[in-house]
């Protein structure tokens, strides 16, 4: 078992929900207006990181499909070109620009589900994973240990927001 790649997925889902652009601050926006802050921001980032997770495990589902069908692993080019894949995905990182939050303020639990399973779709990051799985790692299970590490980290930078907006506000 690559121990070393899942270790990889981890940080990578971790750093990644820390990302403003995944949308937790969607989730701030939502819960500093309502009355109980703590579950809102509970409830808010638990439906953003559950469509992630919808999301990216649909993406496995729909590879895997196609590589019953065409058989991609078997091709010993699809190794080489899995690696360009994640070096130009790595090249695009580098370069992206921030997005802006103004076009992210949904207002209620709705668009904020829905605002999140786009935005699972719309990130290549689960595109980068299925690299790894024309390598032979279990895609699945490196899927859901990246889907798992952004949940706790968006739940967690959401929460710490929340309190530290509270806090701002009380002072």
């Amino acid at each position: 078992m690559d121990y070393h790649i899942y270790l990889g997925i981890l940080l990578i889902g971790l750093i990644h929900g820390l990302e403003p652009g995944h949308g937790w601050p969607v989730a701030v926006y939502y819960s500093i207006k309502k009355k109980n802050k703590i579950i809102s921001g509970l409830l808010s980032s638990s439906i953003i990181a559950f469509f992630h997770l919808f999301s990216s495990i649909a993406v496995v589902i729909i590879f895997l499909i196609f590589n019953e069908k065409l058989n991609l692993t078997s091709f010993p080019i699809a190794k080489y070109i899995a690696s360009l894949t994640l070096v130009l995905l790595a090249v695009k990182a580098w370069f992206e620009k921030p997005q802006s939050l103004e076009s992210k303020k949904n207002k209620n639990l709705w668009k904020i589900a829905s605002y999140a399973l786009i935005l699972g779709f719309a990130h290549e990051e689960e595109f980068a994973i299925l690299a790894f799985c024309i390598g032979g790692t279990n895609c699945l299970a490196l899927m859901i240990a990246y889907a798992l590490a952004v949940t706790f980290a968006l739940i967690t930078i959401t929460l710490l927001s929340i309190k530290s907006y509270s806090n701002r506000i009380e002072n």
